[in-house]
């Protein structure tokens, strides 16, 4: 787990991009961003944006699919 900002962490794995933001606290695990832009977007900007309908992040390492 690289750790981006409080106890939000990105999964290390392959590739240099496309993998979800994870809030981790305790037990629970959940996607806070589909990627590090949409994460920065979602803790950052004022009014806080709205996930769109369709919105479903995705395990890109195979380990963590089993928490999500």
């Amino acid at each position: 787990m690289v750790p981006v900002y409080g106890h939000r962490f990105l999964p290390a794995g392959r590739g240099g991009f496309g993998h979800p933001v994870l809030s981790m606290w305790g037990g629970d695990i959940i996607y806070y961003g589909a990627d590090l832009l949409d994460y920065i977007d979602q803790e950052f900007e004022e009014p806080r944006p709205a996930h769109p309908r369709d919105w479903a992040p995705q395990a890109t390492v195979p380990f963590w699919r089993d928490y999500l």
